[in-house]
């Protein structure tokens, strides 16, 4: 008996901690860079494949000629030559994929890398359909153009998809920038470590660069399933499932323009649906999905911000809301939902219920979101069918939506 409860305390503490899927565990810390650029932390964990990198002498030449592109001094055209110098040059990613490509003719290398860490996290789903080594070879040429994305949009003000929230925070015209970044440079450079993998220095440029410009985002309220959450993913384990016809109700944020306002006026009309589709028992929990996003770099989170309306307006007991406190877009609210509902064990057999307003519902079921969701996604995070009524879509969620999409370092 005292078997069974340590095996099931053991089993809630990892879906308390960790937001995988099924059958895995990652076996690396839940933080910024890891969250942004998974493959780094397989290579450095995965067994056999750091000592094989860090032996590399192809690996090992390209370490030392790309420290030595890193200036001391002055340079030119400045500031963009001074983070020009961290890219990853074409032939760098060709040279890069065509080791890690002789590394995998080891089976049991390829096995502990492909196998049990790429394939088995889901966080590279859009490429599983390729090969073992093409696979692997997809995840690194992400993840190179996701860190030069990275540079380009946070060191030299290019700027992003969303710039309106999502941009550089400086003036890349400011004097001061050229001692920005030579000093952000310099000082990168000078922590590199004789044990390092070919890619950390990099790594820790962009980390920098993310923390320069306070878009951290990604790295906070982790572990997702613990804190906040930790106590409704308790009560979702105890959950008696029978005649609860719909997992979850997912609301999605409304973020304010003003400065002032916590949530904006859409997400108090879709605070008001969900809590009345609630009350009516359609579903045992509500998922509310928003991240820190309008106005600009607001403190307010409008996932946490949801939860404190639900709890203090409606009543609604805070073990029976899960927060979502991540997604940027309504793209992202449909993916990061589907990855609460599969890695917080909800039933497979049951959908969620998506809850909007009326003209947003119609948004979200359009295939103008599917195309979107595709393309700046890669994935689609679940099926959408008709709700029960004009407030709601039916949600079965996917697992490709575990597909990390660098490029969005603030929401990947």
């Amino acid at each position: 008996m005292l078997a069974l409860s340590l095996a099931v305390a053991v089993g809630l503490h990892r879906t308390a901690t960790a937001q995988d899927p099924a059958g895995y565990s990652a076996p690396f810390a839940d933080r910024l860079t890891n969250r942004v650029f998974p493959l780094f932390a397989m290579l450095q964990t995965a067994p056999g494949w750091a000592d094989a990198l860090r032996n590399d002498p192809v690996l090992q030449k390209l370490a030392t000629d790309r420290a030595a592109r890193v200036p001391q001094g002055a340079c030119k055209p400045a500031p963009q030559c001074l983070a020009d110098a961290w890219a990853w040059t074409a032939e760098d990613i060709a040279a890069v994929e065509a080791r890690l490509r002789t590394i995998m003719s080891n089976q049991k290398a390829a096995d502990a890398l492909v196998d049990r860490q790429i394939r088995a996290s889901g966080r590279f789903a859009r490429h599983a359909a390729l090969s073992d080594a093409d696979l692997l070879a997809a995840a690194w040429r992400d993840a190179a153009m996701a860190m030069n994305r990275v540079i380009d949009v946070y060191a030299k003000g290019v700027p992003p998809r969303y710039p309106a929230i999502d941009a550089f925070i400086f003036d890349i015209a400011d004097p001061r920038m050229v001692d920005v970044l030579s000093a952000h440079g310099v000082a990168t450079a000078a922590q590199t470590k004789p044990n390092d993998l070919f890619f950390e220095p990099a790594l820790r440029y962009a980390n920098g660069l993310m923390q320069m410009n306070e878009r951290i985002d990604a790295g906070t309220f982790r572990p997702l399933l613990g804190g906040d959450n930790a106590d409704t993913v308790r009560a979702i384990a105890r959950m008696n499932w029978r005649a609860k016809p719909y997992t979850a109700l997912l609301v999605f944020g409304h973020g304010p323009e003003d400065v002032q306002s916590r949530t904006g006026v859409m997400g108090h009309i879709r605070l008001a649906i969900a809590a009345d589709l609630f009350a009516r028992g359609l579903a045992p929990f509500i998922i509310v999905s928003g991240g820190n996003v309008h106005p600009n770099r607001t403190p307010f989170n409008e996932a946490v911000e949801m939860k404190r309306l639900l709890v203090t307006q409606y009543g609604i007991p805070a073990d029976r809301i899960l927060m979502e406190p991540h997604a940027r877009h309504t793209t992202t609210n449909l993916r990061n939902c589907a990855r609460l509902l599969l890695a917080a064990d909800f039933p497979a057999d049951k959908p969620a219920l998506v809850v909007s307003d009326h003209r947003t519902i119609q948004y979200i079921g359009s295939s103008e979101l599917a195309e979107r969701n595709v393309r700046e996604m890669g994935v689609q995070p679940g099926r959408l069918a008709p709700g029960p009524d004009r407030f709601t879509l039916i949600f079965t969620p996917d697992p490709v939506a575990f597909h990390v999409e660098a490029v969005d370092p603030l929401d990947p």
